[in-house]
């Protein structure tokens, strides 16, 4: 019934590419582990939520670990939270339930699902696996809340996030999913600069847009935040250069120094990763030529947190660039990751010595007058129309069900995933009228009086 109604809503994952809820969940795990860590620097979304829906976050973590058949439940959260982590255990104590708290050390990247599924568990995911390969299902804690209004038969129609930074007035927006991301602005009442960039999520793994682009983006149900900001430092650099320079510069100027194999979170729990070897091989590879080879094939195994080049290299390269460039070829000449039968993986020694401390990473990317913002009342909102992506999840989009003219309210199927496929169904999210169908959007307008 619960895995029902968790399909039927349209969950996906709130903390990162949107995997469909009620795929992962058709499973038995011995652990099932809440991300709360909200490692992304700026964002306080989940603080929110851990604030102000403790117990029903509580309670559908209960309902689902017993779902799952678990022996464990566990919420993953840094330790410094003392407000949320009593929020969540007076929940646990009043709700009477097999739920526990742990708590983090405050680096990056703590969100990471494998580094924490590392860090409760003691187990290392194997290269290019899941956390269910030992055990484990990982869900973030905004999840839990669609989870727990899906009970009701609530569909996940809206989007809590952040919106931060050069803003007048820094706010927890609680919006419907295809609001423009202008309106969320004006809800913030404005940028104090004149010509600004943007993050659509956090600054380390973050899409990085202008001003062009920015009237063009929308809600979705993976939107974790806005952060608006000048065009400078490294974000900007790393948003303005081509793959070229990039290339270019990694071929001539890698010194050798493994500091981003070091620091890679990756590397750390053991999995056989090394940038510093993608990046030498690519000083003696035309990158034309990039195809199925043992260093290639690590790149796949890099999860773009983005450390090696906001915080390891000391001559400002891009290693995650690299990788992902590489992993890009790789994808196009349908190589995979082989795995290897019975590899031991071996953890970095120095791993407790080397966590990247968030204050690293504001400091690098020049965002460090944002830090002390208060960050704490929500606004809710509803705007006159709504622009509703067809695809906000991994696996196949949705196919629209509806029709210009068609009459419609909060929560109605507007758009169905294939019925084999993976994926999750889409729903409108205000009252109004279908008004135009896009290929890759519905867009509806509220109704007059």
């Amino acid at each position: 019934m619960l895995l029902e109604q968790i399909a039927n809503a349209g969950i996906v994952g709130c903390g990162g590419a949107g995997f469909p809820t009620a795929a992962k969940y058709q499973t038995q795990a011995e652990y099932f582990i809440i991300n709360a860590a909200e490692c992304e620097p700026l964002l306080k979304t989940d603080h929110y939520i851990m604030n102000h829906y403790a117990k029903e976050c509580v309670q559908a973590i209960a309902e689902v670990g017993a779902l799952l058949q678990a022996q464990h439940i566990v919420i993953a959260t840094k330790a410094y939270y003392t407000k949320e982590i009593n929020a969540l255990e007076n929940a646990i104590a009043e709700l009477k339930v097999p739920v526990s708290v742990f708590k983090m050390e405050n680096f990056y990247p703590a969100g990471d699902e494998q580094t924490m599924v590392f860090e409760v568990t003691g187990r290392t995911v194997p290269p290019a696996g899941i956390p269910i390969n030992v055990g484990c299902v990982v869900s973030n804690i905004a999840t839990m809340l669609n989870v727990y209004q899906a009970k009701s038969g609530n569909k996940v129609t809206r989007k809590f996030l952040t919106i931060t930074g050069a803003v007048k007035e820094p706010k927890i927006l609680d919006v419907p999913i295809g609001t423009s991301f202008a309106e969320c602005l004006a809800l913030a009442g404005g940028a104090t600069i004149d010509d600004f960039m943007f993050i659509n999520g956090g600054p380390m793994m973050g899409r990085v847009g202008t001003m062009a682009d920015f009237a063009e983006q929308v809600v979705t149900k993976t939107t974790s935040g806005i952060i608006i900001t000048e065009k400078r430092d490294f974000i900007y650099e790393l948003f303005e250069k081509d793959m070229g320079q990039v290339i270019t510069k990694a071929r001539s100027s890698c010194i050798q120094c493994r500091l981003c194999t070091e620091l890679c979170p990756r590397y750390q729990i053991g999995h056989p990763i090394h940038p510093h070897r993608v990046m030498r091989h690519l000083a003696i590879t035309d990158p034309a030529e990039i195809d199925d080879d043992p260093i290639w094939q690590e790149a796949l195994l890099c999860c773009e947190c983005g450390i090696c080049e906001v915080v390891a290299c000391p001559m400002g390269l891009m290693p995650r660039q690299v990788n992902k460039f590489v992993k890009q070829r790789l994808a196009e000449k349908g190589v995979r990751y082989q795995r290897k039968e019975n590899l031991e993986l071996t953890v970095s020694t120095m791993r407790d010595y080397q966590k990247v401390p968030p204050k690293k990473i504001i400091l690098k990317d020049g965002l460090k007058e944002y830090v002390d913002l208060k960050v704490e009342n929500c606004v809710a909102y509803e705007p006159a129309s709504v622009k509703i992506p067809l695809k906000m999840h991994i696996g196949a989009p949705t196919e629209a069900v509806v029709q210009i003219g068609d009459t419609i309210q909060i929560g109605d199927l507007i758009g169905q995933k294939p019925e084999t496929a993976l994926g999750a169904n889409i729903h409108a999210s205000i009252n109004g009228i279908v008004t135009a169908i896009a290929p890759d959007s519905i867009t509806i307008e509220r109704k007059a009086g």
